[in-house]
């Protein structure tokens, strides 16, 4: 999915109406309900896009089947995101029972906003599994902690890439003033215990499921539940980005989870308290924080 995701967290100028152009275009290719908003009413569907008016009906005067000739195309994008999502899928589709309630993400205002500003399509996908009723239903935390980790792992990736690319905006913001930031991709999570647990039995059902796939259409087949219990006591992880898509989750303890939720960009290093300047100069060796200032990083 990462090398799908060709999105970013802030574009640097509004789009060219030719560019905003191409985007409306993305999302009629994924979905024929807003095909079906732009023929009816090309002005309206694309109010507030800058997109002069010459450049719409040109985009209308193509044949309306056009966009329907690759039906397949949401598939291979919902499988795409479902493989990065792999947990969190599988639960939401084990409480809901329809693929149709995910496929319903590529008719979302998430997924419609996320292509028209040049968003990640991963992220815009958590925030529609985060929001969406049906996944809530009978959730006993598991969907949200799983969710949570998933997003972060997902996030992981997509702030490494942005700093490959020269997008590095904690790095970027207050040159001279010294600080301490995380290293672009690592971020720490406060999780409930026994979302690990979660994860790993659901890894475990998935594998079974895969030996003989047909069993998924039996009453009798393997199902994910009963998942393991989770607990209100809190269990803080480290995530670092590797190559490609790979993210390392290291066990934190409380200390040192404290210590990284004080590496925000805007934070001076003169107003942290000094065991927490100690504890974060430690990480900087490790990898995992950067020490920013009047002496460069």
């Amino acid at each position: 999915m990462l090398n799908e995701d060709r999105g970013c967290f802030e574009e640097p100028s509004p789009p060219s109406p030719h560019v905003a152009l191409q985007r409306v275009a993305v999302r009629m290719l994924f979905d024929p309900g807003f095909v079906a908003e732009v023929y009816g009413d090309p002005l309206s569907a694309a109010k507030g896009l800058g997109i002069p008016d010459g450049l719409l009906h040109q985009l209308v005067g193509n044949d309306r089947r056009l966009w329907g000739a690759d039906p397949l195309r949401r598939s291979r994008a919902l499988k795409a995101l479902m493989e990065e999502f792999k947990i969190s899928s599988t639960l939401f589709l084990a409480l809901t029972g329809k693929v149709s309630e995910l496929d319903r993400f590529f008719s979302s205002a998430r997924f419609h906003d996320c292509v028209q500003r040049r968003g990640y399509m991963a992220l815009a996908f958590a925030d529609f599994l985060e929001a969406a009723p049906c996944g809530q239903e009978g959730d006993e935390g598991h969907g949200s902690a799983v969710l949570a980790l998933e997003r972060g792992m997902a996030l992981s990736r997509r702030r490494r890439r942005e700093a490959q690319a020269g997008r590095d905006r904690d790095a970027a913001r207050e040159p001279g003033t010294e600080r301490f930031v995380l290293v672009p991709g690592c971020l720490a999570l406060a999780l409930p215990g026994g979302t690990m647990e979660t994860v790993q039995h659901v890894e475990r059902y998935l594998f079974e499921a895969s030996l003989v796939p047909a069993l998924s259409l039996c009453d009798d087949g393997p199902r994910p539940e009963p998942l393991p219990p989770l607990t209100s006591e809190l269990q803080y992880w480290l995530l670092e980005p590797g190559e490609g898509q790979d993210v390392s989750l290291s066990a934190l303890e409380l200390r040192w989870y404290e210590a990284l939720q004080r590496c925000a960009p805007t934070a001076e290093a003169s107003v942290l308290e000094e065991v927490v300047q100690e504890r974060l100069r430690s990480l900087v060796s490790a990898g995992v924080v950067r020490h920013l200032g009047q002496e460069g990083p």
